[in-house]
C-alpha cells in the first residue's frame, strides 16, 4: 500500500509542479529558472509545515503521510531539475546565474522550511 500511496501522490506533485513551473517561466520577466525555484521554496515550506503539523499536533494515517510527503511533495520539490538547470547556466557561461540559482534555491527554500516550522508551531 505505501508504494501505491507514494506513486499516486508523486504522480499529482510531478503534474502540479510542471503547472506552476511552466506558468511562472512563461510569466517571468527574466531569464531565470524562476519555476524550479518556486516550486523548491514552495515544497520546502509545505513538506516542513505539514510534517511538524502531522507529528506534533495532528493524528493522520501514516499512509496518508507517505501519500502527501514522500510522493506529492517528494514529486513536486525539484531538485534534481535544479541541478540539470544549474550544470547548463554553468556550461552556458552563466556563472553569475549558475551562482544565483545555487544560492537562492539552498537559502529561500531553506528559509521556507523555517518558515513552515515557526507557522506551524503558532498554529498549536
Amino acid at each position: 500500500m505505501n508504494y501505491l500511496a507514494v506513486m499516486i501522490g508523486g504522480a499529482f506533485g510531478a503534474l502540479l509542479r510542471f503547472i506552476v513551473s511552466s506558468a511562472v517561466n512563461k510569466y517571468s520577466a527574466i531569464s531565470f529558472p524562476a519555476g524550479t525555484l518556486t516550486v523548491n521554496v514552495i515544497g520546502s515550506f509545505v513538506l516542513v509545515f505539514f510534517t511538524v503539523l502531522t507529528i506534533e499536533k495532528l493524528s493522520i494515517d501514516p499512509l496518508w503521510r507517505m501519500f502527501f510527503a514522500v510522493g506529492f511533495l517528494g514529486a513536486f520539490t525539484t531538485f534534481s531539475t535544479f541541478s540539470y538547470e544549474t550544470i547548463a547556466l554553468f556550461q552556458d557561461g552563466e556563472y553569475i546565474k549558475a551562482v544565483a540559482n545555487i544560492l537562492l534555491n539552498n537559502l529561500l527554500s531553506i528559509s521556507a522550511g523555517i518558515g513552515g516550522l515557526i507557522v506551524a508551531k503558532a498554529l498549536m
